[in-house]
């Protein structure tokens, strides 16, 4: 056996490395979404909203030179597409579901639609924490080069857990999610909210 290979550990540990690196987005995303539904929406626009981000991130990126740049654009590029969603789902006889869906097309539609110029230019990386320092295989430090973003995410889905039992804000959301009508007793407005 060569000193490069390793073996029954192999499969284990691309699995590994792969979940981290595929799940990074989606953390956000369900991150989001949580929010959303604790107020009493469901917004299933989620997938237009991330491929709209991950084309602005990349896009703003390349032409920038500034991962973190990117980022802030893709956090922007949610936000208003979860603002968007909010602020229609407001009108009586509107259905989140419906503008969800319309949302995840409409999100679609505009990445293809601006991110055409932007196929072929390669962006910078955010970076990296090389948990894999510690093997001098190439393959266990390529699995375990986790992106920044993955233990962000990790910290905010900890913190959001807590925030919605401790915070005051995060009671607001969880009254107005589980009885629009308590909310509106207490003086609050749950499209406000929401």
């Amino acid at each position: 056996m060569e000193t490069t290979d390793i073996g029954l550990w192999g499969v284990p540990l691309a699995m590994l490395g792969g979940a981290i690196r595929v799940s990074t987005p989606f953390i956000f995303v369900s991150l989001g979404e949580a929010i959303t539904e604790r107020s009493g929406r469901i917004n299933l626009g989620l997938e237009g909203t991330l491929v709209f981000g991950a084309m602005s991130a990349y896009a703003v990126a390349v032409v920038t030179g500034s991962p973190w740049l990117g980022l802030l654009a893709a956090a922007f590029a949610g936000l208003c597409f979860g603002l968007f969603h909010g602020w229609i789902c407001k009108f009586p006889k509107v259905n989140d579901i419906a503008i969800g869906i319309a949302l995840m097309l409409f999100g679609s539609g505009l990445a293809f639609f601006f991110g055409k110029p932007f196929i072929q230019p390669s962006a910078p990386d955010l970076p990296a924490i090389p948990f894999g320092a510690w093997s001098s295989i190439p393959q266990v430090q390529a699995a375990l080069n986790v992106n920044v973003l993955f233990l962000i995410g990790a910290a905010l889905a900890v913190f959001l857990w807590w925030a919605f039992r401790n915070t005051r804000v995060g009671l607001i959301v969880r009254v107005v999610g589980d009885s629009a009508d308590a909310a509106r007793a207490m003086g609050l407005n749950p499209n406000t909210v929401r």
